[in-house]
């Protein structure tokens, strides 16, 4: 579960910085990443590693239109691996034009708990609709109603490479909306400034995000996470810290390739 609790909070932080429409350019046909990119996470508790994540993004064709198939894959590595064993799948299909969700998927293998969800977003009525797998039996299907646009983690994180950072002063906030997990959120994100710090990736000028979060039982503290962002054309998420009541937990990029304007590094 902390894996878990690791990478939806990596997605849907850098998912909820791309809802921040506000903060967004106008999108041209062109975008900030391309098909083909590939990143690669470590995930750590403490000093210890605990898991690992890759990222990537390839073209695709659903209900023919042109997509983006961008997929999240994570599994427990280390000390961890002893105890148990984690595989998990996040996905989603999204339209190129807009940058918006058709279908997005999540396979979860975390000892011998199993589950699968498929969300599919009609964007002609506003409508979602959630199919659930449980133990190899499928659910009733759930439908949500919702007005305006809608993304779900892997658009909000493509919509994310095209914000720019240096319009926003320290302190400003964005509100926003997100769908995840049969839910919808209103969050906010504080911009806290850019700085120049010491990644896996190297040293690199970074943009310092914090989300707002909910009353909750996980987290500790005002400000418990927070993000840096390259601060160059490709926005590459560099790092992500999370003060929870149980230890502290990282998110860190530490390979990557085939992005758009930088070099591989491996």
């Amino acid at each position: 579960r902390l894996m878990r609790i690791l990478i939806i909070l990596f997605l849907g932080l850098m998912g909820t910085c791309g809802m921040a429409q506000t903060a967004i350019q106008e999108l041209s046909p062109v975008y900030n990443f391309i098909s083909g990119e590939q990143l690669k996470f470590n995930l750590n508790y403490g000093w210890f590693m605990v898991g690992s994540a890759s990222l990537q993004v390839v073209d695709t064709v659903v209900y023919d239109n042109d997509c983006y198939q961008v997929e999240v894959s994570g599994q427990t590595t280390g000390f961890l691996s002893l105890f148990t064993r984690v595989d998990d799948t996040w996905g989603a299909f999204i339209e190129k034009s807009d940058l918006l969700p058709l279908v997005s998927y999540s396979d979860i293998e975390e000892g011998r708990y199993t589950r699968r969800d498929e969300v599919y977003f009609d964007k002609q009525v506003h409508r979602i609709k959630v199919d659930k797998v449980r133990k190899e039996k499928k659910k009733p299907p759930q439908y949500f109603d919702y007005q305006g646009e809608m993304h779900d983690l892997m658009s909000g994180y493509l919509k994310l490479r095209n914000i720019d950072f240096n319009e926003l002063n320290p302190g400003d906030t964005i509100r926003f909306k997100a769908f995840y997990d049969e839910i919808f959120y209103d969050f906010g994100l504080v911009y806290k400034g850019k700085k120049l710090l010491k990644f896996k990736v190297g040293k690199r000028m970074a943009h310092k995000v914090q989300p707002i979060l909910p009353q909750n039982d996980i987290f500790k503290g005002e400000a418990p996470i927070t993000a840096w962002i390259s601060a160059d054309k490709d926005q590459l998420p560099l790092k992500l810290e999370a003060q929870m009541f149980f230890g502290h937990a990282t998110c860190a990029l530490v390979d990557y390739k085939n992005i758009k304007f930088g070099k591989d590094y491996k």
